[in-house]
């Protein structure tokens, strides 16, 4: 049996990297291995907004573990909203755990 000399060793690393690279790549696309891809979708519960209520009221009441500031600001982000002042009638998104 014949044996084989390595004559230039950053040669066979690099020859090695590249392999392995090579390999997990060609290995990700065929089975189809996406690891940035996330597995939680935020769900929403939409509430009517009745006479008396604001988006304090309403963060307190639906998002009760985050800050109540913070909870306002995103309600106002997710619906779009240009001030804190709301219209009996309206319909809000509100994000649910």
């Amino acid at each position: 049996m014949r044996g084989y000399t390595i004559t230039s060793k950053p040669r066979f690393i690099a020859f090695i990297t590249i392999s392995i690279i090579l390999f997990t790549l060609i290995f990700n696309f065929m089975f189809e291995i996406n690891t940035a891809q996330s597995e939680t979708v935020q769900k929403y519960v939409q509430v009517g907004v009745f006479n008396g209520d604001t988006l304090w009221s309403i963060a307190e009441e639906y998002m009760p573990d985050m800050d109540t500031r913070e909870a306002v600001y995103m309600l106002q982000q997710l619906n779009d909203l240009e001030s804190s002042n709301l219209i009996p009638g309206m319909i809000i998104d509100v994000p649910v755990e």
